[in-house]
């Protein structure tokens, strides 16, 4: 390298350097405070809701969504609306989480909508109103829609509560092969648990039982204890379809799990399942 070129060379470095201090030294733009509070609150609300802490989810979800509509910024307004939904549903709440839904006008969001919308009428016992809502959202759903794994398992719950056995085993393993290589372990195992289901349902129970271990294999590494007690609670009833010795062992570690997660209605179930086998003769159901 020539003189010059290397003189040239130490003073473009030194410029950089000199550039890149400076720019470091400048005074930061501090985030406005009533953003940064929005953002804390969404973040919060994410981070209860993924540990189950479903109300207090929603009223931090509620707060952010109040801040953004403060801030005249609508679609995060909207997006902590139906991230509040989505709380008032887990805690059993449909009526409200429906009616919140119902309200997001966020074209990016209709789908998203559509689906909490399909949820919450499917816990209502509204069948042709989660239909309404389910054709929608398959409207809206095109050719590699994010949301389609998610679609097909609410189409497979839909007609597993309509009877369809063979309408609801055909959309959770659709939803199963759309979930393969992708890293959504929670949804996956919901497919399982819902083929399982769907089998038992159709007298399928023997092809049954591998699906629902699939989905407790799933929930154990996820740690979630009301998934993990009703995969138990499910292989309890799968085992006493097909006669088999080891039922009751299945419904009591269903009581267990449950009783340890204070999980009051799953014990309750698995109580009653539990005396069926253990006071009278199994009977293929």
């Amino acid at each position: 390298m020539a003189r010059a070129e290397l003189r040239d060379s130490i003073c473009a470095a030194l410029l950089a350097a000199l550039l890149l201090a400076a720019c470091g030294s400048a005074p930061k733009v501090s985030e406005p405070l009533l953003r940064k509070q929005a953002v804390e609150a969404e973040a919060d609300g994410a981070k209860r809701y993924a540990r189950g802490d479903y109300a207090g989810a929603a009223r931090h979800f509620g707060a952010a969504s109040q801040l953004q509509q403060s801030l005249d910024d609508p679609a995060a307004a909207a997006r902590n609306q139906l991230n509040q939904a989505r709380a008032e549903l887990a805690l059993g709440q449909a009526e409200a989480a429906l009616h919140r839904a119902q309200r997001i006008a966020q074209t990016e969001l209709a789908l998203d909508s559509l689906l909490l919308q399909a949820q919450a009428n499917l816990a209502l016992g509204k069948p042709a109103a989660v239909r309404a809502n389910l054709d929608a959202a398959a409207a809206a759903c095109a050719t590699n829609c994010a949301q389609a794994a998610s679609l097909n398992l609410l189409q497979a719950r839909a007609a597993l509560a309509d009877k369809r056995m063979a309408d609801s085993l055909r959309h959770a393993e659709a939803a199963l092969k759309l979930l393969q290589d992708k890293d959504e372990a929670a949804e996956t195992g919901n497919a399982w648990r819902l083929i399982a289901t769907a089998r038992l349902a159709g007298d399928d129970a023997a092809n049954a039982l591998p699906a629902a271990r699939a989905a407790l294999d799933i929930d154990r590494q996820l740690a979630l204890p009301e998934k993990i007690a009703r995969d138990w609670l499910l292989i309890g009833d799968i085992q006493r379809r097909v006669g088999a010795g080891d039922t009751a062992p299945a419904y009591r570690r269903a009581l267990d799990v449950a009783t340890a997660a204070g999980l009051t209605d799953i014990a309750r179930i698995a109580t009653q399942a539990l005396a069926d086998v253990t006071t009278k003769k199994e009977t293929p159901r």
